[in-house]
């Protein structure tokens, strides 16, 4: 059973340019300390970062040599074409699908979670009720495929809503806390969510960061940290220019949920 995963990172960014290449630490940028993480994972087996052909994406050469991780470099807007060509130039049996700007994606679970999806036969997996940016996709690969014959490339941004999708695939979901944090942040999109981030390590102080320690830094805000919650306003942008509200939009997700298999990890 081979797992790889696929960092899909691009260093254009209207509201915060050339994100993943800011520095999280003296000399180590966010894509750089994503990677580092990602390492600990014993289930994966190769590490991509996927990115355009576009001259502007060149420096991310760079970072994959130095962060001894392979690199593929395809389409600019359709990110479901970078994962099948790096999937089947692998021969993959599972890809992993996370962004550059989340560099604390939940390495703590990926393990438990590919093994949610092989035990369970699932084509899709993802952890529910975190902070915004800390879940990766699992996905199986077949279904990744099944799902680019039938979508249109071009809006394969959206692509969870089509794989977290219980009425066309087997949907599993991981319940990690016994609370919601769905309300909380930990994706880098803006300067504030930078400043965020690297107060986050500083107070860690280079210690392996968890999810569950980042959220209690949170509840208690004795930090004085900026936009550690997501509020999500006016209406949510949906394929092709469609807008829905956000009440709406939640309600689906939960329907989702609701009808995917779930696996609780707290007693």
């Amino acid at each position: 059973m081979k797992t790889v995963a696929c960092i899909i990172a691009r260093t254009v960014s209207t509201r915060l340019p050339i994100k993943v290449l800011r520095d999280l630490t003296p000399g180590t940028t966010m894509i750089d300390y994503l990677v580092q993480r990602l390492k600990t994972v014993q289930r994966i087996d190769e590490i991509y970062i996927c990115t355009s052909s576009q001259p502007v994406d060149d420096v991310l050469e760079d970072v994959a040599i130095r962060n001894g991780v392979k690199l593929y470099r395809g389409s600019e807007d359709k990110v479901i074409e970078r994962m099948i060509d790096v999937g089947t130039e692998e021969a993959a049996d599972v890809v992993l699908r996370i962004t550059a700007d989340n560099p604390f994606t939940t390495t703590e679970y990926i393990d438990e979670q590919i093994e949610f999806l092989v035990e369970n036969e699932l084509d899709y997996a993802r952890i529910v009720e975190v902070p915004i940016g800390a879940s990766p996709e699992v996905i199986r690969f077949s279904a990744l495929k099944d799902c680019y014959a039938k979508m249109d490339p071009s809006i394969s941004e959206y692509l969870m809503l089509f794989l977290f999708e219980p009425n066309t695939y087997k949907c599993g979901v991981l319940k990690v806390f016994e609370e919601d944090y769905s309300n909380y942040t930990v994706t880098v999109d803006t300067p504030e969510d930078l400043v965020r981030t690297k107060k986050v390590l500083e107070i860690f102080e280079g210690d392996a960061i968890v999810l569950k320690d980042i959220i209690e830094i949170y509840k208690n805000n004795n930090y004085d940290l900026p936009v550690t919650q997501f509020a999500m306003a006016g209406d949510v942008k949906l394929p092709y220019g469609k807008m829905v509200s956000v009440a709406e939009f939640s309600a689906d997700m939960n329907r989702r949920k609701e009808q995917s298999i779930v696996k609780k990890l707290y007693a």
